[in-house]
């Protein structure tokens, strides 16, 4: 059965930035980074399983299914909230801030809450909380920005891709007071040398332009990147228009970049559930 719609939920764990610097000095500190990042997610364990966190994760969750089935026209009792039914369990996933912004990083994107722009691919729903590891509280008020290529492997807005101009897979969407930032989008694809992920940073204290709703200047604290669980992707591989791609994919465990920002955490965040394509019954 072909995947029409994922969603994809993870919690993001953010720490203090830390500079991109490949000198050994550097690298020993992100080393030390990574470990104090660990610990202190391990020591907000039992924070992030609390009612005051997890109940709205949930109920924002729902409201986020119930838009979508609506659009849809889809039967929302068919989705199950949770793949292993157990709802109280978040699914951590540390942000490293030091791990590179990538060459495909484009300031003054759109605000906006659906980015795909019409592109083909599965849609993906994103569910994203953050939640700051030095105080295990959500993180409000950050300005997340999200960029990703298409399925053929293409970013956009940029001269050496040949996308001057377009905006798709781009986007920015502000968490509310639980640290919380949905979005919708197309499934990423692949391109040489890079296994399929999400780019992301996390901007406060910047300005949103009124006439362009675009957000500028402020600080990002925050750069990561999100990947997928393997099983995932091979379902993915094997869907149209995924399974016309000539470039092979390369699997997490063989990516420089998945293998840095995996160490020592999770860089995997929570796996998709495949949303039905059943329509809505007449029942009353």
């Amino acid at each position: 059965m072909a995947i029409l719609s994922t969603l994809l939920t993870a919690l993001l764990a953010a720490t203090a930035a830390v500079a991109h610097d490949d000198s050994p000095g550097a690298l020993s500190r992100r080393a030390i980074h990574r470990l104090e990042a660990r610990n202190l997610l391990s020591a907000c364990s039992q924070k992030l399983r609390a009612r005051e966190l997890v109940e709205p994760r949930l109920a924002r969750r729902a409201e986020l299914l119930e838009t979508h089935f609506r659009k849809r026209g889809l039967d929302a009792l068919q989705m199950p909230i949770l793949p292993d039914g157990n709802s109280r369990q978040p699914v951590p996933c540390i942000l490293t801030p030091e791990v590179t912004v990538g060459p495909y990083y484009a300031e003054e994107e759109l605000i906006r809450s659906e980015i795909s722009e019409g592109q083909e691919g599965i849609e993906l729903l994103l569910d994203f909380q953050f939640v700051d590891v030095k105080t295990c509280l959500p993180v409000p008020n950050a300005m997340v920005d999200i960029w990703h290529c298409n399925t053929t492997g293409t970013y956009s807005a940029f001269e050496v891709e040949h996308t001057v101009g377009e905006s798709f897979n781009r986007g920015l969407q502000p968490t509310d007071q639980h640290g919380i930032m949905h979005m919708k989008t197309s499934f990423p694809g692949w391109y040489q040398g890079r296994a399929t992920h999400i780019h992301l940073a996390a901007h406060i204290n910047g300005t949103i332009d009124s006439e362009t709703h675009t957000y500028k200047g402020g600080v990002t604290n925050h750069i990561g990147q999100v990947f997928f669980p393997e099983d995932v992707l091979e379902q993915v591989d094997v869907t149209a228009p995924y399974n016309t791609i000539t470039v092979s994919r390369l699997r997490n465990s063989d990516d420089s970049i998945f293998l840095e920002e995996n160490t020592g955490y999770d860089a995997v965040a929570g796996k998709p559930y495949r949303i039905p394509s059943r329509r809505k019954s007449n029942r009353s």
